[in-house]
């Protein structure tokens, strides 16, 4: 039997990041990544998509790739977990902090500052299909955001850090994607992960789980410290991905989908991973 297809108590877990990792940076496309993506689903191995996204862009995402699993949205500040997915009894901690009160805290330090920069709902849609080749439709839905506040940045690295330093000041964080720079609450894609893993743990009681996670850029670094294997795509930027953790990292070569596929096919090959049902 192919070592892929043989049967073991070892299940997988995968998080992946979309845009730069399992999308396309420039096409949005994910067809490269179907040879793993088939046998995740074959052997129905969860994979949660974790993304900067949001939750109607998921949506979209989870019916084209034909998953039935959570996705972790806007960085983590918004999630969406099908019912009767875990037992009644887990429960997910939020620092999330409404979109008005990032807009407000946002426009008092630009306006104080002059910095450089357009955030999404100055944008509009017309601006956001401009900064990222999104059709109308998909624009609309990455502008229905409830906890984040993406910004293009158009001022220097030296503005920015000092930018981030006065959301800090306000409780705030600044996280880097591979377009955009992510205001939102004190939240992540790490801690939701690891509530999400505790979730795995509970729901599965007494199996033996392996984490995985990939992801290509700096919004991603404590993501991919959670898990047991770190998978980093080479990303569209000059972000430095430098990541410190003890667990086992992979760097496929290949940008985007490619380089996805890549890691998972070394991943589910050299271990014999079934899903967790």
């Amino acid at each position: 039997m192919n070592k892929i297809l043989s049967e073991t108590n070892n299940h997988l877990i995968v998080f992946s990041d979309l845009d730069g990792s399992l999308l396309d940076h420039d096409s949005y496309d994910w067809q490269a990544a179907r040879p793993a993506l088939e046998i995740i689903r074959d052997r129905d191995i969860p994979l949660v998509l974790v993304s900067s996204k949001t939750i109607a862009e998921l949506d979209a995402y989870r019916a084209q790739l034909e998953l039935r699993h959570p996705v972790v949205a806007e960085n983590g500040a918004a999630m969406h977990i099908p019912d009767d997915y875990f037992p009644r009894s887990a429960t997910f901690s939020s620092g999330a902090m409404r979109r008005a009160q990032l807009q407000l805290a946002y426009t008092e330090v630009k306006m104080a500052n002059a910095f450089n920069c357009e955030a999404f709902y100055e944008l509009g849609v017309a601006g956001i299909m401009r900064a990222t080749g999104l059709t109308e439709q998909q624009a609309i839905h990455a502008n229905e955001r409830s906890a984040s506040e993406p910004i293009l940045w158009l001022d220097s690295d030296d503005r920015a850090a000092q930018f981030e330093q006065q959301m800090n000041v306000r409780g705030l964080r600044c996280i880097r994607g591979g377009r955009f720079l992510h205001l939102m609450g004190d939240t992540g894609k790490a801690a939701v992960v690891r509530e999400l893993m505790d979730a795995y743990a509970r729901k599965w009681p007494g199996k033996a789980l392996t984490s995985v996670s990939l992801g290509d850029g700096p919004n991603d670094l404590g993501m991919l410290a959670m898990t047991d294997i770190a998978v980093i795509i080479p990303g569209k930027h000059e972000h430095r991905m430098n990541l410190q953790t003890e667990n086992r990292i992979l760097r496929p070569a290949s940008p985007g989908p490619v380089g996805w596929n890549e890691a998972m096919l070394a991943v589910l090959t050299e271990q014999k991973y079934d899903g967790g049902e």
